[in-house]
């Protein structure tokens, strides 16, 4: 079972990144979440976003950016899903707006950035969390999926108890991820 999602996820992104329908159908998986992410995190044009975990298709990234018209940067330490992702950003014409890097998550510096979101699938999840709420500047936001607590052990997620100190968070029934838990660091 261990893995299961996360590679499931991988290749309906992969297919999605290649085929319109299926982008279109995915992405309706997302609009939802995302949209209550930016209404949690009070998100605008003025943000700077830093996506940690982007995977093939980086429908968060893409969506934070087309509902805020934020600059956004998306990571992730996969090459093949960044080439990928980097191609269908071009192909969607957002490359001025959206990046795309080669990265780990406790490797970049978040300081650049107001608002971090941090996927379910990142590795280990409560690691880079730590790092991020270390390293980012004063009243950054972040953002993290916190999964149903029947597939927590589906996720590499050591200590899902520090994810408890959050300022607000919104849930999301019906899906994988039982909720978005946001942190603003003072």
């Amino acid at each position: 079972m261990a893995g299961l999602i996360q590679r499931t996820t991988k290749k309906l992104e992969c297919l999605a990144a290649r085929n319109k329908a299926a982008y279109n159908v995915l992405a309706l998986y997302y609009k939802r979440i995302v949209h209550k992410e930016i209404r949690l995190a009070d998100i605008n044009e003025k943000d700077r976003i830093l996506c940690v975990g982007g995977g093939p298709c980086p429908f968060s990234g893409i969506l934070l950016h087309e509902h805020t018209k934020a600059h956004v940067t998306i990571i992730d330490n996969d090459e093949y899903c960044v080439e990928v992702s980097r191609q269908l950003v071009r192909k969607l014409g957002y490359e001025n707006y959206i990046e795309i890097r080669h990265g780990d998550g406790s490797d970049i510096c978040p300081e650049d950035y107001t608002v971090i979101h941090m996927a379910l699938q990142v590795s280990p999840l409560d690691k880079v969390f730590r790092y991020m709420k270390q390293k980012c500047k004063l009243g950054s936001k972040i953002l993290v999926r916190i999964p149903k607590k029947y597939l927590a052990h589906t996720y590499n997620i050591h200590d899902l108890a520090v994810f408890n100190a959050y300022s607000k968070k919104a849930n999301h029934p019906f899906r994988n991820i039982d909720s978005t838990a946001l942190f603003i660091v003072y």
